[in-house]
């Protein structure tokens, strides 16, 4: 099974792709990015955006196996042409006020970068 094809089926991310993967320590990290076709305005929706940086998070997702697997999310920051605001990307598979297990067939949680693994 592709690494795609694992984000899809496991852990139901269609607009993501898989730059790569590492492991470090007993975890596995799996290095992903919003498809360019599916970047639009989190605010209007419009697909006339213009890529202003990026701010990269990681997320602690389900184990596969005993190994514990993260998802180092590269969260596109947009300006949009059509109505001027400057946001990151929407990011449809975490809630953006919880830290805790979003209540989906996926669960993911918001870890900072700076925790140890």
């Amino acid at each position: 099974m592709s690494l795609q094809s694992l984000l899809y089926h496991a852990f139901g991310l269609k607009d993501q792709e898989c730059l790569k993967t590492e492991y470090e320590s007993g975890n596995v990290i799996i290095h992903i990015q919003t498809k360019e076709e599916h970047l639009c305005c989190s605010s209007c929706k419009s697909k006339d955006v213009v890529r202003k940086g990026v701010v990269e998070r990681r997320f602690r997702t389900v184990r596969i196996g005993l190994k514990p697997v993260f998802l180092h999310a590269r969260i596109q920051r947009l300006h949009c042409r059509s109505c001027g605001q400057t946001l990151q990307e929407d990011i449809k598979y975490a809630d953006e006020k919880k830290v805790h297990p979003v209540p989906r067939e996926i669960r993911l949680e918001s870890v900072g970068l700076d925790d140890d693994l």
